[in-house]
């Protein structure tokens, strides 16, 4: 569960292929012009009744391609950072890392599809949303039906990612709103690099 946390159509052939193939070159665009990304978020979990089962504060910060440092700092301090090669999970409560190799599958992890490869966007999801402008909310279908979530949605105010939700096979929903927002900041390179602390265990998978 809270790894879970931590870690987040049909009207006709022709013409859905054209809007579907058109929201995705504008995803494609917006996601395109996001080199870096910094911003403070809360994260909020929802059953599929819509009762709240968890609520997080923490700090993202992206840089393309695929890195990332995604710390939540409340009620269970986490850390998840990635160098593009390798994934570091570190439970502060614990005392425990799991470390692993990225997958770069953006069904898998979703701060990659922020962070990571865009090529395989439209191999990756079913995409329907604004097919013009920077404002709107994009709603992305995994074609791979093991990925970690049923829908993703994706929100944009002014070309920006505002908010992003996920809801998995169960009904859970979470939704991550970012606040503080830095567009294409200059970003330390150590951000993205992970020590182990001595007193932690370490599982390799």
């Amino acid at each position: 569960m809270r790894q879970l946390v931590l870690s987040l159509l049909l009207l006709g052939f022709s013409s859905y292929s054209f809007a579907n193939n058109t929201a995705t070159e504008n995803l494609h665009r917006l996601l395109s012009t996001l080199n870096s990304f910094s911003a403070d978020f809360e994260q909020l979990v929802l059953d599929s009744s819509g009762s709240r089962l968890q609520a997080s504060h923490g700090h993202v910060d992206l840089r393309r391609p695929g890195l990332f440092r995604w710390q939540t700092n409340e009620p269970f301090p986490q850390l998840l950072v990635s160098d593009g090669e390798t994934l570091w999970l570190y439970d502060e409560d614990l005392e425990q890392v799991t470390q692993q190799s990225v997958d770069r599958r953006l069904t898998n992890t979703p701060a990659l599809l922020l962070s990571g490869d865009l090529s395989d966007l439209q191999k990756s999801f079913v995409i329907s949303g604004p097919v013009i402008g920077d404002e709107g909310v994009y709603r992305l279908t995994p074609i791979d039906e093991n990925a970690m979530f049923a829908v993703m949605r994706i929100m944009f105010t002014e070309g920006q990612p505002v908010e992003m939700q996920l809801e998995d096979n169960l009904g859970q929903q979470t939704s991550v709103v970012f606040s503080n927002r830095l567009f294409n900041p200059m970003l330390d390179p150590d951000l993205f690099t992970f020590e182990i602390p001595e007193d932690a265990d370490v599982i390799v998978e």
